[in-house]
């Protein structure tokens, strides 16, 4: 990965093979790079903003690569986590918004690949705008099967302490993601919630640290 500090700002993403057997799977459903340009069509089609792909193509080596523009310059784990310098109004208000977001995506059948925060580029307006990246691992479900969104909310939580977003946040976030998902009933809710914080505890990142 390379980026252009410029006007306009752009990515340059090789795509290095990681194995022989990714070389060979991808002569089934396609390189990394392919299955990139693939899901941005989706999740375009479905609403979501996705870094504008300026070229993609080979290289002499035979690996693919991708040059996107610039999305907004942070996370929303920079701004959705609690700091001096977020406002606090304002970050539950940015908290509501992405629980909304990760909500529609799942309810367009969209799951992220790995769905950290920190995948999720933010500007910080109100409402806030979400651009999505590092979507070489997406899929597209008619109804996304019940342990991808688990996985998908495992993925959000584990590494979060709580010091940095609190049980509250946690409760705000999962509301709003139900009211915009609209998929679980509140005993399914109850159950789901539960289910995510034990598969967290699971892997001894329950709080964003390990466990004793």
């Amino acid at each position: 990965m390379a980026r252009y500090i410029g006007t306009p700002g752009c990515y340059f993403k090789e795509f290095i093979p990681k194995s022989n057997l990714e070389i060979l799977k991808s002569k089934i459903r396609g390189t990394r790079c392919e299955v990139w340009v693939k899901q941005a069509r989706i999740a375009v089609d479905a609403g979501f903003e996705i870094p504008e792909i300026l070229a993609s193509g080979v290289l002499k080596n035979k690996n693919h690569y991708l040059i996107t523009a610039a999305g907004p310059n942070g996370s929303a784990s920079e701004y959705l986590v609690k700091k001096p310098e977020n406002d606090e109004p304002m970050r539950q208000a940015w908290i509501k918004a992405f629980g909304h977001y990760i909500g529609q995506m799942h309810k367009a059948g969209i799951v992220h690949g790995d769905l950290r925060a920190g995948n999720i580029l933010m500007e910080p307006s109100l409402p806030p705008r979400f651009v999505m990246i590092d979507i070489e691992r997406n899929s597209f479900h008619s109804e996304v099967p019940l342990s991808l969104v688990k996985k998908n909310l495992v993925q959000l939580i584990k590494r979060i302490s709580f010091k940095h977003f609190t049980a509250k946040d946690r409760v705000l976030f999962f509301r709003h993601y139900n009211l915009a998902y609209k998929r679980f009933d509140k005993k399914a809710q109850k159950a789901l919630a539960f289910e995510v914080i034990r598969l967290v505890k699971k892997q001894n990142l329950w709080g964003g640290g390990r466990n004793a």
